[in-house]
């Protein structure tokens, strides 16, 4: 069973990019982050890669609109609000992303050397759970029967956001051990959240597909 049929092919078209705009936003906020906690972290690169994060949102707002505006009456009205839903709630991950490259460039936020593997390792993390998500996706859009059937792949979207809130408890506690001041703390800890909640948004639509398929079958 499919969502698309071959008469939208459009649609699907604008899914796809939209999926695109959105994992190439993903990957250039890893790129930042990575630079960014280099030995020697250029500011025109990050700028940079500022822009480029800042583009891909960008792309993925406008087929957020293609989207919406390409869902017609021809779906049944639950199955158009939830697919409106699910481009909405993907799209906030790269809205995400921005406001986080954002916010970092503009306070020129110095993270402690203490804390920046475990950073990334939460970024890399958010990163292959998204990748799973858009497998889940894919198959609700193109072979819904299968996920149906067999949901393990949103299991597995759930499993790496465990990961990730492992290591936020644990860096939770380590940034409270630094000889810091208690404002820096909170502050280091707020923007910890904030790369946390990545995976919390991603966990957040897997849910949303959950609730899809038991729609579908009621």
């Amino acid at each position: 069973m499919l969502i698309f049929s071959n008469k939208n092919p459009k649609l699907s078209k604008c899914f796809a990019d939209h999926r695109e705009d959105v994992v190439n936003c993903y990957g250039k906020f890893d790129e930042f982050f990575k630079v960014l906690f280099s030995d020697n972290a250029d500011p025109t690169v990050l700028q940079s890669i500022k822009i480029a994060v800042d583009n891909c949102e960008n792309a993925a707002d406008g087929e957020l609109r293609h989207v919406v505006d390409l869902l017609s009456d021809s779906f049944l009205p639950t199955t158009r609000t939830n697919l409106i839903t699910l481009v909405q709630s993907t799209d906030d991950v790269a809205n995400l992303c921005q406001e986080i490259v954002r916010h970092v460039m503009l306070e020129k936020i110095a993270f402690p050397a203490e804390i920046r593997a475990d950073l990334l390792e939460i970024i890399a993390i958010t990163k292959t759970q998204l990748s799973i998500l858009y497998n889940a996706v894919d198959m609700l859009i193109n072979d819904y029967k299968t996920l149906n059937n067999d949901r393990k792949v949103l299991d597995d979207v759930r499993a790496e956001e465990s990961k990730v809130d492992n290591i936020q408890a644990a860096l939770h506690e380590r940034i409270f051990t630094l000889d810091i001041s208690l404002a820096e703390k909170v502050y280091y800890r707020d923007m910890m959240e904030h790369i946390c909640d990545l995976s919390d948004m991603i966990e957040d639509i897997s849910d949303k597909i959950q609730i899809m398929l038991v729609e579908r079958e009621a």
